[in-house]
């Protein structure tokens, strides 16, 4: 059979969304009618019809399926209980913010170490793109707390909770949180892994606020490489890595490189977004400035 046939045999066979959403809202129908409105089999029915919605991107139907099996769980089992808890949780994932922050604040209350750390990250998120980032910190901090119960000190969930909390102190505070988040992706990942050159990259960028240009220069030039392996030379990390290097070796003196690096960034996000895309703006507007600063031609 030609490989053009077996495609399009594959893709007959897919299921048609809404026949499954037939299925699952059947299911939860059955459910109520076997065991009525308030049992851990009709919940489960509910669940999982909110799952499936979510997953095709029907928010308003995901929510309301969600509450109906947060409702049983709070009936059966007890607003505390852990499954009450999850569904909290669940229900807040897919919830506007101004609903889904009491939900995650009730989520980060429980006894679950893990799913409070994800209760408090969403928590942190929520006040960051708020612009409150000493809150956002403190649920930051929170959250590590519960991360390291949960998976550890040394795992790669605390190395993220690590990465999120250093951009939002003061630089002194934020770089020994960015080293340790370093040293454990290291060991969990490799030091060839691109998130391990995320955090270092990051960890660069502190170091030029820091002032500390030579260590910023050689963990910038060491992140530049390892996406340029691994990602591409084209990709978007490549240019902000590249921009981070640029203004360490600005700050050293170091003009001819660090040109090298503002033209690069700039030559790589224009690639991946366009001359008018806002990144590509602010690149080209550092290159200017370099260059203004400089004496230097455009």
């Amino acid at each position: 059979m030609f490989p053009g046939i077996l495609i399009t045999l594959a893709l007959a066979m897919q299921p048609d969304p809404a026949m499954l959403r037939r299925l699952f809202e059947e299911a939860l129908t059955l459910r109520r009618q076997q065991y009525g409105d308030t049992d851990a089999r009709t919940a489960q029915a509910a669940r999982d019809l909110g799952m499936f919605l979510d997953r095709q991107g029907q928010a308003g139907g995901a929510r309301a399926a969600l509450a109906e099996a947060l409702r049983i769980d709070e009936a059966v089992s007890g607003a505390s209980a852990p499954q009450t808890l999850a569904d909290v949780a669940e229900l807040a994932r897919v919830s506007p913010t101004p609903e889904a922050e009491p939900l995650w604040r009730r989520a980060a209350a429980g006894a679950d170490a893990g799913l409070a750390a994800r209760a408090l990250t969403a928590l942190g998120e929520i006040h960051v793109a708020g612009g409150d980032r000493a809150g956002a910190a403190g649920f930051y901090r929170r959250a590590l707390v519960k991360q390291e119960a949960a998976a550890g000190r040394d795992s790669e969930a605390v190395a993220v909770c690590l990465n999120a909390l250093a951009q939002l102190v003061e630089v002194k505070d934020g770089i020994p949180l960015l080293e340790r988040a370093l040293a454990i992706d290291r060991r969990v990942m490799g030091a060839g892994h691109p998130q391990t050159a995320s955090t270092e990259a990051n960890l660069a960028g502190l170091l030029v606020h820091a002032r500390r240009n030579d260590e910023a220069i050689r963990a910038a030039s060491d992140a530049l490489s390892i996406f340029q392996e691994t990602l591409g030379p084209d990709h978007p990390r490549c240019a902000i890595t590249a921009g981070i290097l640029a203004f360490a070796l600005e700050a050293r003196g170091d003009l001819a490189r660090a040109e090298k690096m503002y033209r690069l960034a700039l030559a790589i996000d224009e690639r991946a977004y366009g001359a008018q895309h806002p990144q590509t703006v602010r690149d080209s507007r550092a290159l200017a400035e370099f260059l203004r600063a400089n004496g230097r031609q455009w």
